[in-house]
This record gives C-alpha cells, sequence and structure tokens, in this order.
C-alpha cells in the first residue's frame, strides 16, 4: 500500500475539445454541480462526532455461493454479489469481475480508514479464473492495489483490466500488465470474445491521493453484454434524469440493472455524487430492466447511514411509488442469481 502514497504520478489527461465532459485541467460531469471542497469535508467529519449509530449486521443476510457450480459454468448468465460493488458476472462462458476489493479496508492503508464489517463472500482464491476486471473509477472501495495485484498474478496469466481513461496508470502501478489494460471515454465499446462493454456516463468525480489529481481520470459505470443478457452497473453516481434517460435509450433492453442503493447520508453532502435508495427507484423506473438488484452497501462505513438501513429506505421507496418489490430486490451476500428462464432468482 506505500506505493499507492509515495509513487504518485498523476494521470495523464487526454483531452478531446470535442468532447463536452474532457474539460481544460479534467474530466467533468455532463450536468455539472459543485464538487465538495475541503471545508465541507471539515464541516461533514465535525457534525459526525456527535452520531452514535448502530450498526445491525445480523440483519444483512449472507449465504456461501455454490463455488464447484460457478467454477463449473459456462452456458448460463449469472450474478454473484461478493458485497460492497464486487461481484462476479458470468456471460458467454467467461468470468468477469466489477470493482473488486478484497482489502480489510477501503483505504491506501490497512491500518486506517474505512472498516471492512463483513468480508467477501468468496475469497480470491475460490473465483473461478477470471477473465475480464472492469473498474469504474479510482476511489479506495472501488480500485484495490492488493486486489488487482493479485488478480493479475493469477494462473493461467492475467485478466483484461477495462477502465475509464487515466485510469491505466493507477492499474499499472497495483500490477495489471500494460497489454492488458483497456481505457474507455463514456460510450466507447470494446469487444472481447463474445462480450461487449460499453462504458457509460454517471455524475461522480475521481481522485486517489496525489495533490492535483483530482478529476484528471474518468469515472463511469459498465454495461456487459453477451451470451444472450445485457447487465448494467451506473457505478457511483448522482441522479439527473437526463443522464439516465439517454442511458436508457442508448443500451436497450437491460436484463439486469445493478443499482447502488448505500453511502448516501447526509444528503447536503453526497447528493451529488451519490443516489440514495428513492433515486435507485428513479433510474430503476427510468431505465425498465427487467429486473435490479441492490448493490454497494453493507460492507464498508462510508457514510453516516446505519450499514443495515438501505435495504429498510428501499423498500419504502418501493411501496411509496406503488412498485412491485419481487422486481428489485435485496441480495444476500453471497447470492447468485441466474438471468435465464425469464430472469428468476435461484439462489445457492
Amino acid at each position: 500500500m506505500l506505493l499507492d502514497l509515495l509513487r504518485w504520478p498523476l494521470p495523464r489527461y487526454r483531452r478531446d475539445s470535442a468532447q463536452a465532459h474532457h474539460g481544460p485541467e479534467g474530466y467533468r460531469n455532463l450536468y455539472p454541480f459543485k464538487q465538495p471542497g475541503f471545508t465541507d469535508l471539515l464541516r461533514w467529519n465535525w457534525q459526525r462526532r456527535r452520531l452514535r449509530v448502530e450498526h445491525r449486521l445480523q440483519d444483512i443476510r449472507r449465504m456461501v455461493p455454490d463455488i464447484a457450480a460457478l467454477a463449473a459454468n459456462r452456458e448460463r448468465p449469472s450474478y454473484t454479489w461478493i458485497g460492497h460493488a464486487s461481484g462476479l458476472i458470468q456471460l458467454a462462458g467467461m468470468n468477469l469481475l466489477l470493482d473488486p476489493v478484497w482489502s480489510p479496508r477501503a483505504s491506501p492503508l490497512q491500518w486506517a480508514g474505512p472498516k471492512r464489517l463483513l468480508p467477501p463472500a468468496m475469497s480470491l482464491h475460490e473465483l473461478p479464473r477470471i477473465d475480464v476486471v472492469m473498474v469504474t473509477h479510482n476511489h479506495y472501495d472501488h480500485l484495490d492495489f492488493h486486489t488487482l495485484r493479485r488478480l493479475a498474478a493469477q494462473e493461467g496469466g492475467s485478466p483484461l483490466f477495462v477502465a475509464p481513461l487515466g485510469v491505466g496508470r493507477t492499474l499499472l502501478r497495483a500490477g495489471a500488465p500494460a497489454g492488458r489494460i483497456v481505457e474507455l471515454d463514456w460510450w466507447q465499446r470494446h469487444r472481447y470474445g463474445e462480450i461487449e462493454l460499453t462504458l457509460t456516463p454517471a455524475q461522480h468525480w475521481s481522485k486517489r491521493w496525489a495533490l492535483g489529481d483530482r478529476n484528471r481520470a474518468l469515472w463511469g459505470g459498465f454495461a456487459a453484454k453477451g451470451g444472450g443478457a445485457q447487465l448494467w452497473y451506473p457505478g457511483d453516481t448522482g441522479y439527473h434524469p437526463e443522464l439516465f434517460a439517454r442511458i436508457a435509450e442508448h443500451l436497450g433492453q437491460v436484463d439486469l440493472a445493478l443499482l447502488p442503493i448505500g453511502a448516501y447520508q447526509p444528503r447536503w453532502f453526497l447528493a451529488a455524487q451519490h443516489i440514495d435508495p428513492a433515486e435507485a427507484v428513479e433510474i430503476f423506473r427510468i431505465l425498465r430492466p427487467r429486473r435490479a438488484l441492490a448493490v454497494h452497501w453493507g460492507t464498508f462505513v462510508l457514510t453516516d447511514e446505519p450499514l443495515h438501513q438501505p435495504p429498510l429506505d428501499l423498500a419504502e421507496a418501493l411501496h411509496r411509488q406503488g412498485m412491485d418489490p419481487a422486481a428489485f430486490t435485496v441480495p444476500a451476500i453471497g447470492e447468485t442469481f441466474w438471468l435465464d428462464a425469464a430472469s428468476s432468482r435461484q439462489t445457492p
């Protein structure tokens, strides 16, 4: 982890003046917002000192994945929630990992920073061989050096690493081979075997550790399509109806949407950059996927809401909108969803 702190060459910023989200000094959002500054951070941390939050970990469901079934699977599209934003996607006979973080802290240091309160659903050595790793942006709860280094050294050769523009240099420092990194701009696609990956826009920002690196790497979400199914994860994002209407039009039918529901309080600080459960429901209404799963919660204490609270707020939002909760469900950590048979849910 010291490598992440001590060697911090700034990402090479490749500006295309024809692109509205390529600014003079870094990338910017399609619908700009004032990004939190140092004084905002101080205010938030001062307010947090008075909070007494109880995290009822016993209310967060967990189950043991069927590791043998996942290892043998070559045909059935599936998604297994590992925890937080990390998930195993199986499409067209390939194994894809989304934002893999196995470390005990979402931090450049493993003795400080947000601590993992619930372990990953399976260990790295229990995973099937990984073909593709997708990293949505460079924040520590989505890009983890220790995990990526081990994946790059997996038996049989490194997976392909796919990430937004500017994230490649960080992936190199994390151990990914130079010839196995693909960087994408918003709406760019990359074909790998029978899989097509598309980087979709998001309302967020980027920063790792170095002074001056804010927004010099892009952020986004991923659509993964293959084997007759399409999955989409928006990445960390704030809500804007026009943005998600554009994404819905561009992607067409989405079989499974992985929608973030955690890390949203306090709203004065986080609304522009992280959706809350009610906004996740609005995205579900706009996108109209066959079904949705609630992710990006239940693992790290990153913000002020209790770790078990997001599913409760999601249930209330679905009820308020008169929507069927069976279409937008809360998985257990370790649960596998098979997308065949009309996207019906199956658990180990």
